[in-house]
């Protein structure tokens, strides 16, 4: 059994884990193509059977990745998108720019301007079950991700 930081990795806690809504599963991935979509994707279809739960994206991407091809995995499984900037990329792709994509792969986006602000708004505007959240789409945002909860690899 490997622990591999940012691999379907679990957050339980931290700065951003205390901003989602009460009982979600948060998942963070650093894949970015159209071939870790479909492992995730798989992954969390399991899940599913198991522990039926809505999943909500928010997804960061840079520019030499296929986005559409990425997201491509999720139809049918993800509920919603929230794009992100990746900030620690020079070529970080436009929030927009990626919630279009993900609307060109069959699901539903919107651009927001941080993980931080879509875990709020998701908070704030979510009146279903706790849901399933996958953060992903860069390896840029999964260090962020890590960075800003205050769970850095050791």
């Amino acid at each position: 059994n490997v622990a591999w930081p940012g691999r379907m990795q679990k957050l339980m806690q931290g700065r951003l884990a205390e901003l989602a809504p009460k009982g979600a599963d948060i998942w963070l991935d650093g894949g970015h193509n159209p071939g870790a979509g479909v492992v995730v994707a798989e992954a969390l279809a399991e899940q599913e059977e198991k522990n039926p739960r809505p999943l909500f994206l928010i997804s960061g991407m840079i520019n030499t990745k296929d986005q559409s091809g990425y997201f491509r995995a999720f139809k049918g499984l993800a509920r919603h998108v929230y794009t992100v900037p990746v900030s620690l990329s020079e070529a970080g792709v436009p929030n927009d720019e990626l919630a279009v994509r993900a609307t060109e792969a069959g699901l539903t986006a919107e651009p927001v301007s941080s993980v931080a602000s879509a875990l709020m708004l998701l908070r704030d505007t979510w009146d279903g079950p706790a849901p399933r959240i996958l953060i992903s789409g860069s390896l840029y945002l999964t260090g962020a991700v890590l960075a800003e909860n205050g769970t850095p690899p050791t």
